[in-house]
């Protein structure tokens, strides 16, 4: 599933090639998709509107297309592709649209979980948590939120109502970063371990982002190239592989269903 990182990179790309740019047609090609409007619906509102900006707000991206909002949740397999030019969909795309410019933007999802939301206000997102990049997710605002579960840490990193954008990749990572056990209740750590954290999550995200993200199956860049963090990965898909710290086997379990790799020796 795309996460932080993957979906900024996207947004930056999106922001860069088609802002200000007016939407001509948009084909629906996959009605289930659309979770609060129908195709025709969708159409009469979009066409026509220039595209503003794109924002994200968590795994969440949005259009602000003057006064409609087209909101994105990219699932599983969900990527954004631009093209020059339309002879034929390609495989598996379930909408399209073409700018004034003369780009089309597709939107491909071959395990077709996303979803598609359209709005007239700009959405809230009453149930996301801070994000974690934001000058407001503090220390201190970091300090209160572990205080008040006793979730296991990853849980608590993945919980999107707790922190916005971290997936099963980037927990790993960040765990890995901070040197703290996958397994600790987040309630547990002390002052020390909730700086180390804090500056983990901002220095894992920032370097995905500066790398375009990780590539593992579907996830591309919107130009159709794959993300770069992959290669940087100290622990997620490496079990039974030597840590780069200190050459204990990496450890793999299951959190929630969810492969969780870690150092036994490094994260406590």
């Amino acid at each position: 599933m795309p996460e932080l990182p993957e979906v900024e990179t996207i947004r930056q790309q999106l922001d860069a090639v088609f802002r200000r740019k007016r939407i001509l047609r948009l084909v629906v090609r996959t009605p289930q998709l659309l979770q609060n409007c129908t195709p025709e619906q969708l159409r009469s509102v979009l066409e026509g509107k220039r595209l503003q900006a794109v924002k994200r707000r968590g795994k969440f991206l949005i259009f602000d297309c003057e006064g409609a909002y087209p909101v994105f949740h990219l699932g599983m397999s969900g990527i954004f592709l631009q093209s020059k030019e339309q002879s034929r969909f390609p495989q598996h795309i379930h909408l399209a649209i073409q700018w004034d410019s003369g780009k089309w933007l597709y939107y491909q999802d071959v395990r077709k979980f996303g979803k598609i939301w359209l709005y007239r206000q700009p959405p809230r997102f009453p149930g996301l948590g801070p994000e974690p990049l934001d000058k407001k997710f503090t220390l201190s605002k970091l300090k209160k939120l572990l205080n008040l579960t006793r979730l296991n840490i990853k849980r608590f990193l993945m919980d999107q109502s707790r922190v916005a954008g971290i997936g099963n990749i980037y927990a790993n990572e960040i765990l890995f970063e901070a040197g703290i056990s996958p397994l600790r209740p987040a309630c547990s750590l002390n002052e020390e371990e909730i700086q180390r954290l804090h500056g983990a999550i901002r220095r894992v995200l920032k370097s995905a982002i500066q790398r375009f993200g990780t590539t593992y199956s579907a996830y591309r860049t919107v130009t159709g190239e794959n993300g770069q963090n992959q290669h940087f990965l100290k622990v997620y898909q490496r079990a039974g592989q030597p840590c780069f710290r200190c050459g204990e086997p990496i450890a793999r379990i299951w959190i929630d269903k969810r492969s969780t790799f870690f150092c036994p020796k490094c994260q406590r």
